[in-house]
């Protein structure tokens, strides 16, 4: 009688883990034609010429000289395959000067030796064989970023996990225009402060609870949203992800989806300058939805 019953709860509990099995396949919601788009184009970004991938350095400057080159006796050393001697850089407040030994090109077009400007005014770029160098000034970073157009990773295949699609996540939300708004100092992954601004902050509702983000705005004119959460460091980047969320409408109400939750760069390369989650946008709660942590090849391995 005792074997009996212990096989018959066996049984039991395989019939209660197969209904859970079958209850997820059947209630899972079928992921939508616009959310499979939407990360082809994802995947598709990281792999153009402005894309993350191809990212071969980045070199921080300030006010002095800089020599740049492949020798190892050069401030800025470049990759092997770069002339020894390529460059002197004199950096002057928000002038830069460039002396080159060979001849490079100018934003695709001038042949040039030497080349001076406002990098605060004006964006160049150079160029030699497959490679592009500019000056970078994003998220708090001044620094000469180097690209390799033929990047030898660029033909590997990449994966990036995603959260099953979820229409639970897709959230309605409130946005609150601060009368002034918020000027305050951001950091980023190296340790850089940057100054942005937070024009006002979103309210949602998840599971009954009460939560807020504060924005900053992309060039695009979406809202900008770096954001940690309890997954953090298990199933995503324990930095943090990011999410763009269009402007609110005449109501003032936003559409969050955190489908479409996104893995900073940095998880990709060293040589980006991702801003960091500030306290305010931790959220404590599980988000389980959008890009999982990437655990593949680091793409700017191949220069360290």
């Amino acid at each position: 009688i005792l074997i009996i019953n212990i096989n018959f709860i066996n049984i039991m509990k395989f019939i209660v883990v197969l209904f859970l099995f079958l209850s997820s396949c059947i209630y899972k919601d079928e992921e939508p034609d616009e959310h499979i788009s939407w990360k082809k184009k994802r995947m598709d970004a990281l792999f153009t010429d402005d894309g993350y991938l191809n990212i071969a350095g980045l070199f921080p400057i300030q006010n002095g000289i800089y020599t740049m080159g492949s020798d190892d006796t050069n401030d800025i050393k470049l990759p092997k395959d770069m002339p020894k001697k390529l460059a002197e850089i004199t950096v002057k407040d928000s002038l830069i000067y460039f002396e080159y030994t060979n001849v490079i090109t100018l934003n695709d077009t001038i042949k040039t030796k030497s080349y001076s400007y406002n990098y605060y005014n004006i964006n160049n770029s150079f160029s030699l064989g497959s490679y592009v160098w500019f000056v970078h000034m994003d998220s708090g970073t001044k620094a000469i970023r180097l690209r390799n157009l033929n990047h030898p990773l660029l033909n590997s295949e990449l994966q990036i996990g995603f959260f099953d699609y979820s229409k639970d996540y897709i959230i309605q939300g409130k946005y609150q225009k601060y009368t002034e708004p918020k000027t305050l100092n951001f950091k980023n992954i190296l340790g850089d402060i940057y100054v942005d601004t937070i024009p006002g902050i979103i309210y949602f509702t998840i599971n009954g609870d009460d939560f807020s983000l504060e924005p900053t705005i992309a060039p695009s004119g979406k809202f900008f949203i770096a954001f940690g959460d309890l997954t953090n460091g298990k199933e995503t980047y324990g930095g943090g992800r990011y999410l763009y969320v269009l402007p609110e409408d005449e109501k003032n109400n936003v559409t969050i989806d955190f489908n479409k939750s996104l893995n900073p760069p940095c998880v990709f390369s060293t040589f980006t300058t991702c801003p960091i989650p500030r306290k305010e946008n931790n959220l404590q709660v599980k988000i389980e939805s959008g890009e999982k942590n990437y655990n593949g090849i680091l793409f700017s391995s191949v220069y360290q």
